[in-house]
């Protein structure tokens, strides 16, 4: 191809008139998929002449159809003639290019490498690469630096065997890499941080999830380590060539960020490797602990002087230094290091990061609404952030070493507040207020701990140096006083006027004119609910504080906003009767604000993490609804209100099918379905929605939709049976799922979920069905014949034709005998029995089975004449030798249910009872998240690699049958999806109406009735076996006495 004409091409792509850009766009298309596309475009890149903008364009085109093309399996792949000119040539293209350009090949190699690994394409290419690396010339060290990154980055995750090619960068690569390093510590200049940067980052691949023996050695540990600790203490200031004034642009600097990776790199040597190590690496624990780990710290130390004395160090090295810190606590030897520096530590480095800082004052005054929403449930700020990791270290070190470190870091604290309080108001520093405020609400569980010598005076210190805050004239005070009150929840005020005196702050915070200060104080108003003084007082009042939480909502999309004002439904329910559909009309409006917000957004962006926030809180403001709903569950009136009043806000969802609202939307369906156990005219509204929403997404989301179409089937059985039009659509949705086993974009689990709606209609509109039995036994038998199910998923497809046969015994049994299943299923039905646990699955098996016994034998199958119908007996009689076993787990179940407390709210602590002991500071702390990390270590220790191996499976064709071997597949990846047929206190059938025991009292008195199966049951049953059937009859009468016993007992004791 002419590069020459190529060339024009892209000059033209970069030009701003339609008429010649567009018409180049579309010869481009056409172009590309040409042999001698990419090495031309290679030519152009490689023209030092030629145009900046055009080479750019270039750049990235190539870098484009290398992604869509060097897959082979793609349509319009590149050729092979084409792959290999690039392979031959790029290195040495990103040579000799700048940066920008530089960036797009090198982006490109990678995934040319995640392609041509798979297929064992490129042998050459790391040689190639390490041969660069040891040029002299600059552009070709740069060139190889980065080709090798890029060849790591292909093996750094994985399975250790499919690791194997790094070793080769390990082994011959990192010693010629350090060399590299150790001239760019010596320099300078912007690029040497770069290339530094990339070096640092190998290293960091080779040991994510291995240290190899040679990395454990000291020949390679020792100037590594060297090298690490090189790079922590080189001097890098304003001078430094290229460093910006700006502190957040600082922290972009190529040499901040080798830092980082240096800091990075000593952490997880230390903390993954030598401090609590697999017994593979406890050789290199104590090389690590005795000679590296002490002087590493030492070096961190200095560090930390620096940054005290005003030396200014990025974010992420003050994080990584409290991290490393935190990590040096437990082991003894580090330990003995710290402690002499502890209160320099906690006054000097903590207590600064935890104090307020200009730049977030700043943001507060700029965008108030930023500051909440990087500062509030922010989980992915708070892993890069200093301050976290300064509150981190802070309780670590409080607890940890609590006998040696509390007691002084609450004096501390203490002196800090005192010297505040004493200090004229002109003087004082609200900034060091707020940072001691943080210290003790980050301490406060250990304070509130029933060791802590401090628990009895933590009530005196909020009322003394926080409650009065709530007032102050610095609104960031007014916010840290609210939070520091939230992290004393436990708190049990032994003065209730101190409790009421808070609360009554909380509440003026509340209505703040400082947007931070008001969020501060919702989140802090859950914790005066469970005081039962304020409980009383607030109730005339909540109407007031909902309306609040309601407006603060609809500034701040905060899903932990929503779980207060979910909070607040859930604990007034009774207050909130009288204007409970004006809440839900203002939850639907914030609802739908919130969601057409996201639609928009979305369409607009790719996904982001305040978009996540957005989709969080809709979902909480559907939360709240689903409370209400359940809170009003008493007044059939208020809830047909709600449903008219939210169903706007779940058709908005369902008509512009946005998925990520799909289990809340349907949840809130399901609930008031359940809750009102009928169908209304405004929920058959939805049934459009709800059916279209299955027909554009269904493969993926019955199990969502399940719950909400069982309700349908029901509690609106009248409208199916009025409507062929309903039947048919319920009909679909179930053909889709269940019509192809093979069918691999459905999951079992899905499958699982379908055949409970099967179910539903088989039981709910009996005598309505006939012709769609036959169909959902044509639908069940092709996974009975399959090898490997799951127990659940298979008793459920059995029990689509247990179903089939208790609506129509004679049909059914014909069907199979037709299908010459009929011996089949019954074998693999009877088999497993045992996997029928719940009394629902035993009810089903006692009608269905009692419905074959009453049926004449005449209109009986020949398989079934004489043995066989002796069979189906003995089956019936075998279901009860279990049955008692799950009345009474389903008893228990309901016990439980109605017994449950709430502990949501209770956080233990399995270290609480090592705190404030006499622990030494000569021995190493082990806490739970070490003995956490050590089963886990010991768990994978103990794996059996060859566990993958099992029996082959077989088919069991016993009688001409196809139905399958009673083997499961422990490999299937559906298996944590699937239920286990547990019992669920919520689940409701028409067989809830059926006392099996009776049930079958009476279907063997009609068979006694009958002279032909009267003789046959006479001579199908031993004598112990005709005594089992009075045992039967004898426990099912103990029974019922004892089910009405406790239902007069329940009747007495509602009355008093």
């Amino acid at each position: 191809m002419d590069a020459s004409i190529l060339y024009q091409l892209f000059s033209a792509t970069v030009r701003p008139e339609d008429n010649v850009r567009i018409p180049a766009e579309q010869e481009l298309k056409t172009a590309e998929i040409s042999a001698g596309f990419l090495p031309a475009v290679l030519q152009i890149l490689g023209s030092a002449d030629a145009d900046a903008a055009v080479r750019q364009g270039a750049a990235v085109y190539f870098k484009n159809r290398c992604q869509r093309g060097w897959d082979p399996s793609k349509e319009n792949h590149v050729g092979d003639q084409d792959k290999a000119f690039v392979r031959q040539h790029i290195l040495q293209a990103v040579v000799h290019l700048p940066h920008k350009l530089r960036v797009q090949l090198v982006a490109c190699i990678g995934y040319i490498l995640q392609i041509d690994v798979k297929a064992g394409q490129w042998p050459t290419f790391l040689t190639d690469a390490m041969q660069l690396v040891q040029s002299s010339d600059e552009g070709s060290v740069h060139a190889g630096v980065a080709a090798v990154y890029e060849f790591v980055k292909v093996y750094r995750w994985g399975e250790e065997a499919k690791r194997k090619p790094m070793d080769v960068v390990i082994e011959q690569g990192l010693p010629i890499l350090h060399t590299v390093a150790v001239g760019l510590v010596a320099s300078d200049a912007e690029e040497a941080g770069f290339l530094l940067k990339i070096i640092l980052k190998i290293y960091a691949a080779t040991i994510r999830l291995s240290l190899s023996d040679t990395q454990q050695a000291s020949a390679s540990l020792v100037p590594w380590g060297t090298l690490f600790v090189s790079v922590v203490e080189k001097h890098v200031d304003a001078s430094t060539p290229g460093m910006p004034e700006d502190p957040a642009d600082r922290e972009r600097h190529p040499w901040w960020k080798a830092k980082k990776w240096a800091y990075s790199n000593l952490h997880t040597l230390f903390e993954r490797y030598a401090r609590n190590p697999e017994k593979k690496y406890a050789s290199f624990h104590v090389m690590f602990m005795e000679h590296f780990a002490p002087n590493i710290l030492r070096a961190y130390l200095k560090q930390v002087e620096l940054i005290v004395a005003g030396t200014w160090v990025s974010d992420r090295v003050k994080q990584h230094i409290a991290d490393y810190l935190r990590a040096c606590i437990k082991p003894k030897i580090t330990w003995s290091i710290i402690k002499p520096h502890l209160e320099a530590i906690v006054l000097h480095f903590i207590f600064p990061l935890l104090c307020i800082s200009q730049q977030e004052q700043e943001l507060w005054e700029e965008d108030p609404l930023e500051f909440v929403r990087r500062t509030v449930d922010n989980a992915m700020e708070d892993f890069r952030s200093p301050s976290h990791a300064a509150k981190v270290l802070l309780y670590d070190l409080a607890k940890l070493r609590s006998k040696q470190t509390f007691q002084p870091i609450m004096t501390i604290i203490n002196d800090i507040v005192t010297k505040y309080s004493s200090t004229p108001a002109e003087q004082q520093n609200p900034q060091l207020k707020d940072g001691a405020m943080e210290m003790i609400s980050v301490l406060a569980h250990l304070a509130l701990a029933d060791q802590s010598p401090i628990k009895p005076h933590m009530e005196q210190f909020l009322v003394v140096h926080v409650i009065p805050e709530l007032k102050s004239p610095h609104a960031f005070l007014r916010s840290r006083a609210c939070s520091t009150i939230c992290g004393f929840s436990d708190l049990e005020y032994a003065n209730d006027q101190n409790a009421q005196y808070a609360f009554e702050g909380i509440l003026h915070c509340l209505k703040d004119t400082e947007l931070p200060v008001r969020v501060a104080a919702a989140l802090a108003l859950p914790i005066f609910l469970e005081i039962e003084l304020i409980h009383e007082a607030l109730k005339p009042h909540v109407q007031d504080v909902i309306g609040t939480m309601m407006a603060l909502t609809n500034e701040v999309d905060m899903e932990s906003l929503t779980t207060v004002l979910e909070r607040l439904v859930d604990g007034f329910s009774t207050e909130l009767k009288p204007f409970a559909v004006q809440l839900a009309t203002q939850l639907t409006e914030s609802f739908i604000r919130i969601t057409t917000e996201l639609i928009n957004e979305t369409d607009e962006n790719e996904y982001s993490d305040q978009l996540e926030d957005k989709t969080a809180a809709a979902q909480g403001v559907a939360k709240t609804m689903f409370t209400l709903i359940l809170a009003m569950e008493a007044s059939n009136e208020i809830l047909a209100q709600l449903e008219v009043t939210l169903l706007p806000a779940i058709v908005f969802v369902l008509d512009n099918l946005f998925l990520d609202l799909y289990e809340d939307v349907f949840e809130l369906i399901e609930t008031l379905t359940f809750c009102q156990k009928t169908i209304s005219p405004v929920a058959w509204q939805l049934w459009p929605y709800i059916y279209k929403a299955f027909k554009e997404d269904g493969y993926d989301y019955i199990d969502i939709m399940s719950n909400t179409l069982e309700n349908y089937v029901a509690y609106g059985s009248t409208t199916f049976v009025q409507s062929p039009t309903h039947l048919q659509q319920a009909f679909d949705i179930l053909q889709t799922i269940l019509r192809d086993p093979n069918d691999m974009r459905i999951s079992n689990a899905n499958r699982s979920r379908a055949t409970g709606i099967v179910e539903a209609m088989m039981l709910y509109l009996r005598g309505h069905l006939d012709a769609l039995i036959p169909q959902f036994i044509e639908m069940a038998l092709p996974y009975l014949a399959k090898n490997n199910l799951k127990v659940p998923f298979k008793v459920r497809c059995l029990e689509m034709i247990i179903n089939a046969i208790y609506y129509n015994p004679a049909g059914t049994l014909a069907l199979l005998e037709q299908r010459n299943a009929l011996v089949g299923f019954l074998q693999l039905w009877f088999k497993n029995l045992g996997d029928f646990k719940r009394v629902h699955d035993k009810k089903l098996c006692v009608v269905a089975l009692s419905a074959v016994l009453e049926l004449p034998l005449a209109q009986l199958p020949a398989t079934l004449q004489g043995p066989g119908w002796a069979q189906i007996l003995q089956a019936l009689l075998t279901v009860f030798d279990t049955y008692p076993m799950a009345l009474a787990a389903r008893e228990a179940e309901e016990d439980r249910m109605q017994n449950e407390e709430d502990d949501d709210d209770v956080e233990l602590d399995d270290d609480d009872d090592e705190l404030f002991n006499d622990t030494t500071d000569d021995v190493d702390v082990f806490d739970s998240e070490d003995k956490y990390m050590q089963k886990l270590a010991m768990q994978a220790a103990s794996a059996n690699p060859d566990s993958s191996s099992a029996p082959s499976s077989t088919t069991n064709n016993v009688s001409g049958q196809f139905f399958a071997e009673d083997e499961e597949d422990d490999d299937s990846d559906d298996e944590w999806e699937l239920d286990d047929l547990e019992e669920d206190t919520f689940f409701e059938t028409p067989l809830d109406e059926v006392e099996a025991y009776q049930h079958f009292e009476n279907s063997v008195r009609k068979l006694l009735e009958r002279p032909d199966s009267s003789a046959l049951m006479q001579q199908c049953l031993s004598g112990e076996q005709q005594a089992r059937v009075q045992e039967i009859w004898s426990v099912g009468a103990e029974y019922r006495a004892k089910v009405h016993a406790k239902k007069v007992a329940e009747a007495l004791a509602a009355k008093e």
